[in-house]
């Protein structure tokens, strides 16, 4: 994998799992277990390091490649470059395993994560963190298959904050959303009969709108009305 693909990856693991929601219903956003970490996939030099020190079997696990300031992993004592191998007694394989697993866990939930560091094994408790606003809002269109972003727009006047916008970051294939040809870097204009202008509109709208969402973007010279409807199966 070369820099840039593993720098995309990073980038998106930070952003992308297909999460299964704490408490909440579709008209309210749902809570998200969170330790404010970015992480990736274990490389091969390093499952090969890690196969040296510990046996064979510690190649497995993912990387901590960022430890958010004043989240749960720096107050556990996570580091960058940590590799979390297991959480309590469940073995962890890859990133959208451990994702999925955090974020179905209840806020102040306890519990024990097994890391890899240098050549020391170590049990670090952690409690889970309730995953701020902003982030979560960012993964409001999970369920139909695509992430956003922020996008500032320059062009605001002199002196006024730069505009901040919706982009679509990442489109699912066989997803609702690539089935109504939502695209990535489509600007997101409305959800139903919502202007987005912040992160929270789009976190409100698109939970209420349960099955069905409405999407207004804005493509290159023109606008696009975009219906995405969730399977029976999601």
């Amino acid at each position: 994998m070369t820099c840039d693909s593993r720098a995309a990856w990073v980038l998106l693991v930070c952003l992308w799992a297909l999460a299964v929601p704490g408490q909440g219903d579709a008209a309210r956003p749902p809570e998200f277990g969170w330790l404010g970490i970015s992480i990736a996939e274990v490389g091969e030099d390093l499952a090969d390091r890690l196969a040296v020190a510990f046996g064979p079997a510690a190649g497995t696990g993912v990387q901590v490649m960022d430890v958010l300031k004043g989240g749960p992993a720096e107050r556990a004592l996570l580091e960058r470059g940590d590799v979390i191998v297991q959480v309590d007694a469940q073995p962890i394989w890859d990133v959208r395993q451990l994702q999925r697993l955090l974020r179905s866990q209840p806020v102040d939930r306890r519990l024990a994560l097994t890391v890899l560091r240098g050549s020391s094994r170590l049990n670090l408790p952690v409690s889970v963190g309730a995953m701020p606003p902003p982030a979560r809002a960012l993964l409001a269109g999970e369920r139909f298959g695509f992430l956003a972003r922020e996008a500032a727009k320059p062009d605001g006047p002199a002196g006024q904050p730069a505009a901040v916008r919706l982009v679509v970051a990442f489109v699912e294939a066989g997803s609702p959303a690539a089935g109504a040809d939502l695209r990535p870097l489509d600007l997101i204009l409305r959800v139903g009969d919502q202007p987005i202008r912040t992160l929270e509109d789009f976190d409100r709208a698109l939970w209420a709108a349960e099955k069905s969402a409405s999407l207004v973007v804005e493509r290159p010279g023109a606008a696009a009305s975009i219906t995405l409807t969730l399977d029976a199966a999601r």
